[in-house]
């Protein structure tokens, strides 16, 4: 059963959710009403749903994409000025199951030594990265159910991350 808020990987990362949601997308793509009442909720910045977004992300009108377009610098204006803000990468493990030709963590990489970092690592990592000033992160992983787990993605994030802040 599809839960958004559970911290439990198979409740909130849901197969069939994701293909009814994409099957909604594309039959409202086109839906000049819906995709407005959409940006005009955005428009106020209290955030949107998976299924609001995939919308969005399917919109085929010209139109309402470039409404879109100028929305979001808009909000990315209010948000964060005029400033290029960036996030510092921190790479919690490059073991990954698919093969993905782009990346260097694809399975076929035979030349790479594959680490995941322990939740020790993780706290020296991001104070280190703090002690730079930096104050956000990009986090990186490979995709691999085994070796990395989403939960193990999740107690890096809720067991480290948000308590160095």
């Amino acid at each position: 059963m599809y839960k958004p808020k559970s911290h439990n990987a198979t409740e909130f990362i849901d197969h069939d959710e994701i293909l009814e949601t994409l099957a909604y997308a594309d039959a409202n793509k086109n839906n000049a009403e819906l995709i407005d009442s959409i940006l005009e909720k955005a428009e106020l910045r209290k955030g949107l749903s998976h299924r609001e977004a995939s919308v969005l992300l399917a919109c085929e009108l010209p139109d309402r994409t470039e409404r879109m377009y100028r929305l979001a610098e808009q909000i990315k204006k209010d948000f964060y000025g005029s400033r290029i803000v960036m996030f510092a990468p921190l790479y919690l493990s490059n073991y990954c199951v698919n093969g993905c030709v782009y990346c260097p963590y694809h399975h076929q990489n035979k030349h790479i030594a594959r680490k995941k970092l322990s939740q020790e690592d993780i706290v020296r990592e991001v104070t280190a990265l703090q002690d730079m000033g930096h104050k956000r992160l990009a986090l990186e992983a490979g995709e691999d159910p085994v070796n990395n787990p989403i939960e193990y993605i999740l107690e890096s994030i809720k067991g480290n991350l948000f308590d160095q802040a």
